[in-house]
Protein backbone atom coordinates (compact mmCIF):
# COMPACT_ATOMS: atom_id res chain seq x y z
CA UNK A 1 0.00 0.00 0.00
CA UNK A 2 1.30 3.46 -0.92
CA UNK A 3 1.53 5.95 1.92
CA UNK A 4 -0.30 9.25 1.67
CA UNK A 5 2.05 11.92 0.22
CA UNK A 6 3.51 14.20 2.89
CA UNK A 7 3.21 17.33 0.70
CA UNK A 8 -0.56 17.13 0.29
CA UNK A 9 -2.34 20.33 1.28
CA UNK A 10 -6.06 20.29 1.72
CA UNK A 11 -8.10 23.36 0.81
CA UNK A 12 -11.72 24.00 1.67
CA UNK A 13 -13.82 25.32 -1.22
CA UNK A 14 -17.10 27.18 -0.94
CA UNK A 15 -19.86 24.71 -0.17
CA UNK A 16 -17.62 22.69 2.15
CA UNK A 17 -15.93 20.46 -0.45
CA UNK A 18 -12.17 19.94 -0.37
CA UNK A 19 -9.44 19.49 -2.95
CA UNK A 20 -5.87 18.30 -2.56
CA UNK A 21 -2.80 20.07 -3.89
CA UNK A 22 0.31 18.03 -4.57
CA UNK A 23 2.39 16.71 -7.44
CA UNK A 24 1.78 13.23 -6.00
CA UNK A 25 -1.95 13.55 -5.44
CA UNK A 26 -2.86 11.94 -8.78
CA UNK A 27 -0.73 8.89 -8.04
CA UNK A 28 -2.04 8.76 -4.47
CA UNK A 29 -5.64 8.85 -5.70
CA UNK A 30 -4.93 6.30 -8.43
CA UNK A 31 -3.25 3.95 -5.97
CA UNK A 32 -6.41 3.81 -3.88
CA UNK A 33 -8.48 2.82 -6.94
CA UNK A 34 -6.35 0.16 -8.60
CA UNK A 35 -4.56 -3.07 -7.74
CA UNK A 36 -1.05 -2.49 -6.38
CA UNK A 37 0.63 -4.43 -9.22
CA UNK A 38 -0.67 -1.91 -11.80
CA UNK A 39 0.74 1.14 -10.02
CA UNK A 40 4.39 0.76 -11.22
CA UNK A 41 3.13 0.42 -14.82
CA UNK A 42 1.03 3.56 -14.44
CA UNK A 43 4.00 5.48 -13.07
CA UNK A 44 6.19 4.25 -15.93
CA UNK A 45 3.58 5.18 -18.51
CA UNK A 46 3.23 8.67 -17.09
CA UNK A 47 7.01 9.13 -17.11
CA UNK A 48 7.25 7.99 -20.74
CA UNK A 49 4.44 10.34 -21.73
CA UNK A 50 6.09 13.30 -20.02
CA UNK A 51 9.47 12.56 -21.59
CA UNK A 52 8.02 12.18 -25.08
CA UNK A 53 6.09 15.45 -24.74
CA UNK A 54 9.17 17.33 -23.61
CA UNK A 55 11.27 15.83 -26.43
CA UNK A 56 8.66 16.81 -29.01
CA UNK A 57 8.60 20.36 -27.70
CA UNK A 58 12.31 20.83 -28.43
CA UNK A 59 12.59 22.55 -31.78
CA UNK A 60 15.61 22.66 -34.02
CA UNK A 61 17.05 25.47 -36.08
CA UNK A 62 18.19 25.70 -39.68
CA UNK A 63 21.67 26.17 -38.17
CA UNK A 64 21.61 22.56 -36.92
CA UNK A 65 22.34 21.03 -40.35
CA UNK A 66 18.85 19.86 -41.30
CA UNK A 67 19.47 18.75 -44.91
CA UNK A 68 22.26 16.94 -46.76
CA UNK A 69 24.50 18.17 -49.57
CA UNK A 70 23.13 15.39 -51.78
CA UNK A 71 19.57 16.53 -51.13
CA UNK A 72 20.48 20.14 -51.96
CA UNK A 73 22.07 18.94 -55.24
CA UNK A 74 18.85 17.14 -56.17
CA UNK A 75 16.98 20.28 -55.17
CA UNK A 76 19.14 22.38 -57.46
CA UNK A 77 18.24 20.14 -60.40
CA UNK A 78 14.52 20.31 -59.52
CA UNK A 79 14.80 24.08 -59.06
CA UNK A 80 16.38 24.53 -62.51
CA UNK A 81 13.59 22.50 -64.08
CA UNK A 82 10.62 24.00 -62.22
CA UNK A 83 11.54 27.36 -60.61
CA UNK A 84 14.43 29.02 -62.47
CA UNK A 85 12.27 30.73 -65.07
CA UNK A 86 10.43 32.85 -62.47
CA UNK A 87 12.87 33.01 -59.54
CA UNK A 88 16.14 33.43 -61.45
CA UNK A 89 19.51 31.67 -61.57
CA UNK A 90 20.64 33.01 -58.18
CA UNK A 91 17.19 32.75 -56.51
CA UNK A 92 17.10 36.54 -56.42
CA UNK A 93 13.71 36.82 -58.09
CA UNK A 94 12.82 37.43 -61.69
CA UNK A 95 9.86 37.51 -64.02
CA UNK A 96 7.06 37.58 -61.48
CA UNK A 97 8.91 35.41 -58.96
CA UNK A 98 9.82 36.57 -55.47
CA UNK A 99 13.39 36.24 -54.22
CA UNK A 100 14.19 32.96 -52.47
CA UNK A 101 17.55 34.06 -51.11
CA UNK A 102 19.27 37.02 -49.55
CA UNK A 103 18.23 40.21 -47.83
CA UNK A 104 14.76 40.38 -49.37
CA UNK A 105 13.90 36.76 -48.61
CA UNK A 106 15.30 35.89 -45.19
CA UNK A 107 13.74 38.62 -42.99
CA UNK A 108 10.28 37.56 -44.17
CA UNK A 109 10.93 34.02 -42.91
CA UNK A 110 12.77 34.64 -39.62
CA UNK A 111 10.73 33.22 -36.77
CA UNK A 112 8.78 30.92 -39.05
CA UNK A 113 9.45 27.25 -39.66
CA UNK A 114 10.82 25.22 -42.52
CA UNK A 115 7.37 23.59 -42.49
CA UNK A 116 5.83 26.99 -43.24
CA UNK A 117 8.21 27.45 -46.19
CA UNK A 118 7.63 23.89 -47.45
CA UNK A 119 3.84 24.28 -47.15
CA UNK A 120 3.78 27.62 -48.95
CA UNK A 121 5.90 26.30 -51.81
CA UNK A 122 3.88 23.09 -52.08
CA UNK A 123 0.55 24.95 -52.15
CA UNK A 124 1.57 27.69 -54.59
CA UNK A 125 4.31 26.35 -56.86
CA UNK A 126 4.92 25.87 -59.68
CA UNK A 127 2.71 28.79 -60.50
CA UNK A 128 1.13 27.14 -63.54
CA UNK A 129 0.37 23.87 -61.66
CA UNK A 130 0.62 24.21 -57.85
CA UNK A 131 1.14 20.99 -55.94
CA UNK A 132 2.13 19.02 -59.02
CA UNK A 133 5.58 17.97 -57.83
CA UNK A 134 6.32 14.99 -55.62
CA UNK A 135 6.86 15.66 -51.90
CA UNK A 136 10.48 14.63 -52.30
CA UNK A 137 11.00 17.28 -54.99
CA UNK A 138 9.50 20.00 -52.78
CA UNK A 139 11.67 18.89 -49.87
CA UNK A 140 14.76 18.84 -52.10
CA UNK A 141 13.99 22.34 -53.41
CA UNK A 142 13.65 23.62 -49.83
CA UNK A 143 17.04 22.03 -49.06
CA UNK A 144 18.52 23.85 -52.06
CA UNK A 145 16.99 27.16 -50.88
CA UNK A 146 18.53 26.60 -47.44
CA UNK A 147 21.93 25.85 -48.99
CA UNK A 148 21.88 28.98 -51.16
CA UNK A 149 21.04 31.00 -48.04
CA UNK A 150 24.20 29.52 -46.46
CA UNK A 151 22.57 27.38 -43.80
CA UNK A 152 24.86 24.39 -43.11
CA UNK A 153 24.26 20.90 -44.44
CA UNK A 154 24.07 17.99 -42.03
CA UNK A 155 23.86 14.19 -41.99
CA UNK A 156 20.10 13.73 -42.36
CA UNK A 157 17.78 14.77 -45.18
CA UNK A 158 14.88 17.12 -44.66
CA UNK A 159 11.69 15.23 -44.05
CA UNK A 160 8.95 15.11 -46.69
CA UNK A 161 6.16 15.62 -44.15
CA UNK A 162 5.18 19.05 -42.91
CA UNK A 163 4.85 18.12 -39.20
CA UNK A 164 8.56 17.40 -38.54
CA UNK A 165 9.54 20.35 -40.73
CA UNK A 166 7.40 22.59 -38.53
CA UNK A 167 9.82 21.83 -35.66
CA UNK A 168 12.71 23.51 -37.53
CA UNK A 169 12.92 27.29 -37.01
CA UNK A 170 14.33 29.71 -39.56
CA UNK A 171 16.57 32.00 -37.50
CA UNK A 172 19.17 34.70 -37.97
CA UNK A 173 22.77 33.62 -37.72
CA UNK A 174 23.71 32.57 -34.19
Amino acid sequence: MIARPALVKSHRLSGGSRYLESPNVFLYAASALMPSDLMPRLQGSILCLLLSCSAAAVSRSVWDGVYTKEQAARGQAAYRENCLQCHGETLGGGEGGNPLAGAEFLPKWYGKSVGDLFGTIRKTMPQEDPGSLASRQYSDIVAYILSVNEFPAGQKELDRDIAPLSEIRIEKKR
